[in-house]
């Protein structure tokens, strides 16, 4: 890995990823407010739900409606988003912009500067998770939900491997391309497929097919907001993360680059 290349790549990112982070954070800031002031009457409302609603809403998350929705479907769509279009953009975005040759002529071959580009992908997720973290953990210290540390901890890693994930998707297929959208538009559509597959099929009774899809070992196969961090989910993760790397490293060292 490149230290150069590496404190060249956070310093592109940390605009954008201070960005966002600085939106979570407000965001959950807002929303353990109203979660504090009004959990009662909105736990009252999703109480008459039936079940499979209530689990695809996030109302049985500790904390009540308003952590679950935030955990399950504000946060992960920011935070994967971002990921992927960050992750598309981190070297073919270099091929767009032309200035692919300038990296290409530093002395570090094409497997470093994919993965120094990639740490500073994945350190960039951190960021963008970190502020909203601190923000909800002053409001457990402070006793206004009934979120755990331990919960709060369980899903924000499973969040940031779920981030990492479609990441590496990204870059894989921008590397194989060159095309940033290309990456995006791949791993765009297999986050989506992934997301309505692990929440829509256990709604139509269909719970043992939601299995395939890597979502569901982000919060609804071990409920890491209850029981924290669980690590064979964390490992489903870090394999398809892994082998999109290996598929990204591979394409990369053989394609004609631009730029």
């Amino acid at each position: 890995m490149s230290p150069t290349l590496l404190t060249h790549e956070i310093r592109t990112r940390r605009v954008g990823a201070a960005t966002l982070a600085v939106v979570l954070g407000a965001f959950g800031l807002l929303a353990m407010t109203l979660a504090d002031a009004l959990g009662s009457l909105l736990n009252d409302i999703t109480d008459s739900f039936p079940e499979a609603l209530r689990t695809f809403i996030g109302a049985d998350a500790p904390g009540g409606y308003v952590v679950g929705e935030m955990f399950s479907l504000i946060f992960p769509i920011a935070v994967v988003t971002f990921a992927i279009i960050v992750g598309a953009g981190t070297l073919a975005g270099e091929e767009r912009d032309g200035t692919m040759a300038i990296l290409a002529s530093q002395p570090v071959s094409r497997t470093r500067l994919l993965w120094t580009k990639a740490t500073g992908v994945a350190l960039a997720i951190v960021g963008v998770i970190a502020v909203n973290w601190v923000v909800m953990a002053l409001f457990i210290a402070a006793g206004a939900t009934e979120l755990s540390l331990t919960g709060l901890m369980g899903a924000t890693v499973h969040l940031y491997f779920l981030g990492v994930a479609f990441a590496a998707i990204a870059l894989a297929g921008a590397a194989a391309t060159g095309r940033p959208a290309a990456g995006s538009a791949i791993a765009g559509a297999v986050a989506v497929t992934a997301y309505l597959a692990a929440t829509m099929l256990p709604i139509a009774g269909l719970d043992g097919w939601a299995h395939v899809s890597p979502w569901y070992y982000y919060l609804l196969n071990s409920d890491p907001l209850r029981t924290g961090v669980t690590w064979t989910d964390i490992a489903i993760f870090a394999v398809i993360a892994a082998i999109a790397m290996v598929i990204a490293t591979v394409a990369f060292r053989r394609r004609d680059l631009k730029g």
